[in-house]
């Protein structure tokens, strides 16, 4: 039985028929397949590289989902109400009437979604005291964050080799990282948790991104969806009506037709490994990427291909990362470096521009003038050495590109290395001097707007002064998780032409499909988990809905 579940087409005889083909093996993709097959569909997915799950494997598994039960059980009341106000007040300017439709399409399915994988699969999850990040909106809640309980990769079978491996560690959940404050003290914390990952490796057991996709997995083996790896869909099919209706494929060096009667689902990720896609719409240079390499908008291409149409091409999932390696490239590790008490950000003027402990920073810095040009770039962190021997992630992985961290024996020849005006920079360095010594920030009232800086101050720290030399200094440069722009799609998931019809028989779900949130996103973290999931639900649903009439 298990064997049947996860075949895969022999080659030489790839051209075949299911009811549903997926592109994409992430969580959106997985869910959708999940979906579908439950409901009795033959569900093929093809998966480009050889291994599975995509950027969500990487990711920490941490999932945004308003109403869900575990936040019921617990009494923190939610409703579809609160939970659309607090979207459309959190939600970036101008956005309500164009994704006002998809807010809610999103909002009414999250919590169905999530049940339905839990009766299907052996995922289970944990709610977390995590915050929405704007607690002034109305409809703000204390939590809507889910964490993923540990999983053995060894339900799995053949399969257990293929889940995707990350740049972070995985076998602690989100509740034991914070316990084991690895990001502090990671010797101190791995030695706290060491019977637990020991018992973890012996067991193969995964929490987080890895913990996430295994669990997916194995709701779609039992479910009986097909795998294709190291298979790379190149072009849709369409019949004479129009209606999408399979999917030219290329794996091992030659072109095969698969054919889907029902529709195709595309769940292929995002476009910031393909330079000329990021140079043409991504309105920033990047720093690091630390999503899989084969991210390169096939996806994005094929819908185009054949009509359809893109939005929101300029947002993306924005961090500041530290430089690491994985599969013998450059990425960026996803970890949040620069809220330190002794460190601030300023723009090209030297000059600070937000509260560096705000959790939208990120959001600032990509913030444009009437002509579109970037206000804050180049930004630069500016700190002393102190901080950086006490944050072990910066101290290590500084080596993974040499010059990536600056140091100098002076303000002065800091900003010459920076290219910052030295007057300025050192004018700004004195004031914020001036206001660690006092407590108050009063510029820009850092650690006291809003929980997320209220809760990072409180445990790092409000204010320090930066004055034992060497200075040091790293880019502010954007680091993307992933792009959040693509396809234009309804609230059911159709992908659109320009004019806004439908495209028969196409649906996305990830970040191939045009973000109703985009880069300023309703939660801090699960901005892409919980409501891609409940997208790839979304579309498999409308499929069987659509086969229905």
């Amino acid at each position: 039985m298990f064997s049947r579940s996860v075949r895969t087409t022999p080659p030489g005889q790839m051209e075949g028929t299911t009811d549903i083909i997926v592109v994409g093996s992430g969580a959106a993709a997985l869910t959708a397949a999940l979906t579908a097959a439950s409901a009795g569909k033959s569900v093929r997915v093809i998966e480009k590289t050889d291994k599975l799950g995509g950027t969500s494997a990487m990711s920490g598994g941490m999932t945004w989902l308003p109403g869900n039960h575990y936040a019921q059980a617990a009494g923190v009341e939610d409703s579809f109400e609160e939970a659309l106000a607090y979207m459309r007040a959190a939600s970036p300017i101008g956005w309500r009437e164009t994704e006002d439709e998809l807010w809610k399409s999103q909002l009414r399915n999250g919590p169905e979604m999530l049940k339905l994988v839990e009766a299907l699969s052996p995922l289970r999850f944990r709610l977390t005291p995590v915050p929405d990040p704007f607690q002034e909106c109305v409809g703000a809640k204390s939590t809507r964050i889910l964490s993923v309980e540990p999983l053995s990769k060894k339900i799995l079978g053949p399969l257990r080799k293929k889940v995707r491996r990350s740049t972070i560690p995985q076998r602690l959940t989100y509740h034991e990282t914070v316990a084991a404050k690895l990001d502090r003290q990671p010797i101190r914390g791995t030695l706290k948790f060491l019977p637990t990952l020991i018992r973890r490796w012996l067991t193969d057991s995964m929490a987080q991104g890895n913990g996430l996709i295994t669990g997916l997995l194995k709701g779609c083996i039992d479910a009986g969806c097909m795998f294709e790896l190291s298979t790379r869909a190149i072009a849709l099919k369409v019949d004479a009506a129009g209606v999408v209706k399979g999917v030219e494929v290329e794996r091992d060096g030659r072109r095969h037709t698969y054919k889907a009667r029902s529709g195709v689902v595309l769940a292929t990720g995002g476009f910031e490994w393909d330079s000329k896609m990021l140079a043409t719409y991504f309105p920033s240079e990047i720093d690091f990427k630390s999503s899989p390499s084969s991210n390169e908008g096939d996806g994005h291409k094929m819908a185009q291909a054949i009509g359809a149409t893109f939005a929101h091409m300029d947002q993306g999932n924005i961090v500041i990362q530290p430089p690491t390696k994985y599969e013998g490239k450059l990425h960026g590790l996803p970890l949040r470096i620069h809220a330190e008490p002794d460190a601030i950000i300023v723009d090209q003027s030297g000059n600070r521009f937000a509260s560096e402990y705000e959790f939208w920073v990120y959001d600032r810095i990509m913030d444009r003038d009437d002509d579109g040009g970037l206000i804050h770039q180049p930004a630069w962190v500016i700190s002393h050495w102190p901080m950086i021997k006490r944050t072990p992630l910066i101290w290590w992985y500084r080596r993974y590109q040499p010059g990536w961290l600056l140091k100098a024996d002076s303000l002065e020849e800091l900003a010459a290395k920076t290219g910052l005006p030295s007057g300025a920079l050192r004018k700004t360095v004195e004031r914020f001097n001036a206001f660690a010594r006092t407590g108050i920030d009063e510029d820009y009232q850092r650690g006291c707007s809003c929980f997320y800086e209220k809760s990072v101050a409180s445990s790092v720290g409000l204010m320090a002064e930066i004055k034992k030399p060497p200075y040091v200094a790293y880019r502010f440069r954007p680091s993307l998780l992933g792009t959040k722009g693509g396809v234009r799609t309804n609230e059911y998931g159709q992908a659109l032409r320009a004019d806004g019809s439908i495209i028969p028989g196409l649906y996305c779900a990830g970040n191939v499909m045009a973000s109703p949130t985009g880069a300023r996103t309703p939660s801090q973290v699960g901005t892409t988990i919980g409501p891609y999931m409940t997208w790839g639900y979304i579309c498999a649903r409308s499929i069987l809905k659509d086969n229905r009439l």
